[in-house]
């Protein structure tokens, strides 16, 4: 009994380190975008994203080998598990995307979409807060975890509001045409994308939840 308990913290130790460095990405990426809202954009900071995208793949690496040494450690099939080891590394890698574009946008956002640039910002960094709270959850707390779901499905809907707002503002500009116009709604798109990934993600976590006994 012992050692199986051993297997698990370790698995579960592995998985934690993962999470973390996805969850550090994604909060480095909000403070970014905060800066980019400011007008003062910092390119280490941005470089900080991209190495977290690096550690977070090295700590994937380490808790896929774990997580085939010891599958009998874990409370739903193998494969589920590394289904969602992989959505998650997605995560990762779209934060290392948006801040190696933020890294060659060449212009100052537009005042009139910054509040709502905000509100997106935040309603994503909540998003995959929720989402890795949801994850950790899944190891004990299928109840809780189910209940968080509904959490990322609102700031979805919201985010959805913030996104046509941003959008219905620039694509009005007399420049409507310009590049500027593309990139910012690219970023706005792209923050938009991350948030709907996170529901999607969640929606699989639920579908675990029917699928296996409960906890």
């Amino acid at each position: 009994m012992k050692l199986r308990q051993d297997k698990k913290k370790r698995l579960i130790e592995a998985a934690e380190k993962f999470h973390s460095e996805v969850l550090k990405g994604s909060d480095l990426l909000h403070e970014c975008i905060n800066d980019l809202i400011k007008g003062k954009m910092s390119e280490d900071k941005l470089n900080e994203v991209i190495e977290c995208e690096h550690a977070a793949d090295q700590a994937k690496e380490n808790y896929i080998k774990i997580l085939y040494q010891d599958r009998r450690a874990l409370p739903f099939l193998v494969e589920d598990r590394y289904r969602l080891i992989k959505y998650l590394d997605n995560v990762s890698d779209d934060s290392e995307e948006l801040a190696r574009g933020l890294k060659v946008y060449p212009f100052e956002l537009y005042d009139d979409i910054k509040k709502d640039m905000q509100t997106i910002n935040d309603l994503y960094d909540q998003s995959v807060g929720i989402l890795v709270e949801m994850i950790g959850l899944m190891e004990n707390d299928f109840k809780t975890a189910y209940e968080k779901s509904f959490e990322i499905e609102k700031l979805k809907r919201n985010a959805r509001e913030a996104k046509y707002c941003i959008l219905d503002v620039i694509y009005q500009k007399s420049e409507a045409k310009s590049i500027q116009v593309y990139l910012t709604s690219k970023i706005c798109i792209k923050i938009f994308d991350m948030i709907q990934k996170a529901e999607e993600i969640s929606d699989f976590l639920r579908s675990l939840i029917v699928k296996y006994p409960s906890k």
